[in-house]
């Protein structure tokens, strides 16, 4: 397999063929990421780059596009305010089918149509939209919304608020302080949720039999607006609703701390 590399150190654009993988890794600036059904190609934009030149590698069919240093490496050099050199603003179009994933430490990340997706920062917001298949994100203080998923999502967030919605399946979430919001539109998903103080709402179709198990210090379990009695002085709530009409049962499992579960449907 052929590898090569090179440098960007200013705005410029260039078109790459034989993609199937696409890493990105920055440290402040943006990158967006869509995809194009009639692109043949990965094209890469440079809008703006930073002191330090963008370093672009190629291995085979993965293309990697950000700076040498560590995910770590970028954090520490950050704090000791040695890593303002390195910002870059990119915006890559790529064929359908390439696998992506982003990293970064304080730039914003935008993600669409992509299959198989992975995105993670420190501080910079996330947002993805119309993707489909695996996603997974993860998140410090930026706040995280995907929209418009079809399929399974795992997430992480500390205080940064957590927002997907979508025609989803198996939905992972984890949290701290930072509030979460999931979605189901269209389907019956299987949601488990983790969070010390952040709460979790989670909205089902109307008319979804449910199965919810809660556990917890303290907090609540709420249902349709009505708070659901603990079977012991701490947070232990169990409902299971019996289905008609063959619907399919949306399975709810959370573990708190102190925070709020509240499901609605509607």
């Amino acid at each position: 397999m052929s590898t090569e590399s090179w440098a960007i150190a200013a705005p410029q654009t260039v078109e790459i063929t034989g993609v199937g993988g696409l890493s990105v890794r920055l440290q402040d600036g943006r990158v967006d990421v869509a995809v194009d059904p009639e692109a043949e190609h990965v094209t890469l934009e440079v809008a703006e780059v930073g002191e330090k030149p963008l370093q672009v590698d190629r291995d085979g069919d993965r293309l990697r596009i950000g700076y040498e240093r560590s995910m770590v490496e970028a954090f520490v050099a950050r704090v000791r305010s040695l890593g303002s050199s390195e910002r870059a603003v990119v915006r890559l179009t790529v064929p359908p089918g390439v696998r992506v994933d982003v990293g970064t430490i304080e730039a914003d990340a935008d993600v669409s149509g992509t299959a198989g997706t992975v995105v993670k920062t420190v501080t910079g917001a996330v947002r993805t939209a119309g993707t489909s298949g695996s996603l997974y994100l993860k998140s410090v203080s930026g706040d995280v919304a995907a929209s418009g998923h079809t399929g399974d999502v795992s997430a992480q967030v500390v205080s940064g608020a957590l927002a997907l919605e979508g025609a989803l399946g198996r939905v992972s979430t984890s949290s701290v302080s930072g509030a979460v919001a999931v979605t189901a539109a269209g389907t019956v998903p299987m949601v488990s949720a983790k969070s010390v103080s952040g709460d979790v709402a989670i909205r089902l179709d109307e008319g979804t039999p449910l199965s919810l198990k809660v556990r917890g210090a303290a907090g609540q379990a709420v249902v349709d607006g009505e708070v659901l009695p603990s079977t012991t002085r701490t947070l232990s709530v169990d409902r299971s609703e019996t289905p008609t009409d063959g619907r399919s049962i949306a399975y709810v499992t959370a573990a708190v701390t102190s925070a709020r579960v509240i499901v609605s449907r509607g």
